[in-house]
């Protein structure tokens, strides 16, 4: 039986090393070669075919990674994370693999190696390529207090910029747009005298890959994450998930609901249910879903909430870098805190 093996991966190493040269790169392309090894000590193969197989498939995904990260991720660090599941998964379609191949010993023995180039072309790359967006915006509800109307405006702005990109993008529900705007500035905001609205400038960037995933539907928030497991009781699990669903007909009056049942000792349990979920939450850019967590939260005791300062602390940081998008998300937590301290 050993001496099978030993024939086998002699007969291995004797048949897939061989050298084909690899092709130019067409102008203009972003290329890269990648080298990928592996061990045929201790393994077992059928035959050359399911070597060489394995081999170019995962020399493939490494340099496709090594592509992502260095021409999509380098170039927008803040990409959120619920994204690049999808976003790597169009960019693995925009790599060439090159024909020719190159196979040769590894340095170890018993190990064979493969070298294949990939190429992504210039045009390709404008569409990972954010780029910014501006658009001056005026707005006015009197039925509305002052605080909501500044929030409003800002995100309206925002959306009438995204629909001015895009037509298409129109109706789709406005928490999952504003996820669309990245590194957002406002400028020039207050009341125009000659229009008796209030104004605002927004400028972000767009990512052209993201709008065409979300627009066409491949973006599925749901398959993105592992799912969260966290012991909840079957009679009090559903009213917590209520409070963060995205639908509006099961969210309504959930929050209530949920806080006729906190007790003195389930306060631990729904404080780790939510805080489980925020970073999920906040990459699907779920507005709703965490403003009711942090609502329930601000109804849990103090000597719970003190238990966990350092992880709410967490979620403050995070949502203060997009301030103006989570006014009412941040208003309950400096709540919480102003009692903590």
């Amino acid at each position: 039986m050993v001496n099978n093996k030993i024939k086998f991966i002699i007969f291995a190493l004797l048949g897939i090393l061989y050298t084909i040269p690899v092709n130019a790169d067409n102008t203009g392309d972003i290329g890269k070669t990648k080298t990928w090894c592996i061990s045929l000590i201790g393994k077992t193969f059928a035959d050359q075919s399911e070597v060489k197989s394995l081999l170019h498939e995962r020399a493939k995904n490494a340099l496709i990674d090594d592509l992502f990260n260095q021409l999509v991720l380098n170039n927008d660090q803040k990409s959120p994370r619920m994204q690049r599941a999808a976003i790597r998964k169009q960019f693995s379609k925009s790599v060439q693999i090159l024909p020719n191949i190159e196979y040769q010993n590894g340095s170890n023995f018993g190990e064979v190696c493969v070298t294949i180039r990939g190429n992504v072309s210039s045009e390709t790359m404008l569409q990972y390529r954010p780029f910014s967006i501006k658009k001056h915006y005026c707005f006015f509800d009197e039925n509305i207090t002052l605080k909501t109307l500044k929030l409003k405006t800002k995100q309206q702005a925002i959306l009438q910029a995204l629909y001015d990109y895009n037509e298409q993008l129109r109706g789709k529900k406005t928490e999952d747009l504003l996820g669309l705007a990245h590194n957002i500035t406002y400028g020039n905001t207050g009341f125009s005298s000659s229009e008796e609205k209030y104004c605002v400038d927004v400028s972000f960037e767009v990512s052209p890959v993201e709008v065409n995933i979300f627009k066409n539907q491949d973006l599925s928030r749901n398959l993105t994450f592992q799912p969260v497991n966290t012991f909840v009781s079957t009679e009090l699990y559903p009213y917590l998930a209520a409070t963060i669903s995205r639908k509006d007909a099961i969210r309504q009056g959930s929050v209530q609901r949920l806080i006729e049942r906190i007790t003195t000792s389930n306060q631990s349990v729904i404080l780790n249910f939510y805080l489980k979920r925020m970073e999920n939450m906040i990459a699907e850019n779920h507005q709703n879903g965490i403003y009711n967590a942090c609502v329930i939260m601000a109804n849990l005791e103090n000597y719970v909430l003190s238990q966990y300062k350092n992880q709410i602390i967490s979620i403050y940081e995070r949502l203060k870098r997009n301030e103006n998008q989570w006014i009412n998300t941040l208003a309950q937590l400096n709540g919480i805190f102003s009692r903590l301290n």
